[in-house]
């Protein structure tokens, strides 16, 4: 407990508070064997009868998340069955060639994802994505002949001209507005539209996700304003994906690793659009359970502020015995035991900044890594 108070009074409220909670707060082993055997229990009994598994990192570029990530899905693989890992990457790609070549470099690149990848391939995990962006090598190389092949199988019209247009979209993504235009952006997007109207496309489940969420992606990068138009678009289209995957495959259970931001159980304002988490459970009330991780200590965060944080009290920091080791907060029990704390908003999560909001509303369980590490990669030699 914090000693920091100096009056009676502020120790007796301070005490009140931990008493509430401290016994939902697990402090965790070190990084390699990091679930104990108290948090592996309160996961088996909280994870009866989900099919889904959200573990969502603070930021893409802190590697002391990946390695914490990674001890659950070793616990969920070995211990739980799941066989599936669903990753925030290319749809397409990763429907096709379940491979971390078609995963962001920051994941299938850094040293702390190694271990990750061993493992996976070593239990035979198949590797999935859910993502609308169509950023990943297979996509590049085989987007427009598959999409080809497809519409020529099944006798659907097309004009070459759709299927150049998207070739060069393809090639072109990231600088879709500069390299095509507006004229055959909005091109695209009609001749898109068209087809998913189509009734063999409509008969073909598959095919017509894939233009679903070749569409919204086409949308975000004819989008000017990305920030503000794309990130809804985005979201909306990766519930509709992890969806898709989750409901044609009922007999799999997934395990689905993204950023905390884009997996919040429910819609709200603060999000600014990524409500992908909180999409997914309006279409699939009741099987998903969502752990968000977040690491304190990093080399770009001063040891002054982090105390600054932990001696206050509307951030979660200061609910924490200490600020150097790892914690499982169940916040599953903690507002089933104490339901005034579904409201109760906090700051601390993501990159720990001021984020201030109802986090064991949106989380089923909060993970505190004492001491962060940023993202690395191998030496080029």
């Amino acid at each position: 407990m914090k000693k920091a108070p100096t009056t009676l009074l502020m120790i007796f409220a301070l005490n009140s508070i931990f008493a509430q909670i401290e016994k939902n707060i697990h402090e965790l082993n070190s990084m390699e064997s990091l679930l104990t055997k108290d948090v592996k229990e309160i996961l088996d009994s909280n994870l009866a009868g989900k099919k889904v598994v959200f573990l969502g990192e603070a930021e893409h570029h802190i590697g002391s998340d990946f390695l914490a990530k990674t001890q659950f899905v070793k616990y969920l693989v070995l211990e739980k069955g799941y066989k599936d890992i669903a990753f925030e990457a290319d749809f397409f790609g990763l429907y096709f060639e379940h491979d971390k070549i078609n995963l962001y470099s920051f994941w299938s690149r850094s040293v702390q994802c190694e271990e990750l990848f061993d493992f996976l391939k070593e239990h035979n995990v198949t590797i999935w994505g859910f993502d609308n962006q169509m950023g990943s090598g297979y996509t590049w190389d085989n987007f427009t002949r598959k999409l080809t092949e497809f519409l020529k199988t099944n006798s659907i019209s097309f004009k070459e001209n759709f299927i150049a247009t998207t070739e060069n979209y393809i090639k072109n993504r990231q600088k879709a507005n500069s390299v095509l235009g507006k004229t055959d952006l909005e091109y695209l997007v009609y001749e898109v539209e068209k087809l998913l109207k189509d009734d063999k496309v409509i008969q073909d489940k598959l095919w017509h996700q894939f233009l679903e969420s070749f569409k919204s992606d086409i949308i975000i990068n004819s989008t000017h304003s990305r920030i503000a138009k794309a990130i809804p678009v985005r979201d909306n289209q990766m519930a509709k994906n992890l969806d898709f995957l989750v409901k044609t495959m009922p007999e799999k259970k997934f395990i689905v690793w993204l950023a905390n931001a884009h997996m919040a159980k429910y819609e709200y304002d603060f999000m600014k659009g990524q409500t992908m988490g909180g999409q997914f459970v309006n279409l699939n009330p009741n099987i998903s359970y969502h752990i968000a991780i977040s690491s304190i200590h990093m080399p770009y965060r001063t040891g002054k502020k982090i105390e600054k944080w932990s001696n206050d009290q509307e951030n979660l920091l200061n609910l924490l015995p200490s600020t150097e080791n790892n914690y499982f907060i169940d916040s599953k029990q903690l507002i089933a035991d104490h339901p005034d704390y579904v409201e109760k908003k906090f700051e601390g999560m993501f990159n720990l900044e001021e984020n201030k909001t109802n986090w064991f509303k949106h989380f089923d369980a909060l993970v505190f890594v004492g001491k962060g590490e940023k993202v690395k990669y191998p030496e080029i030699k």
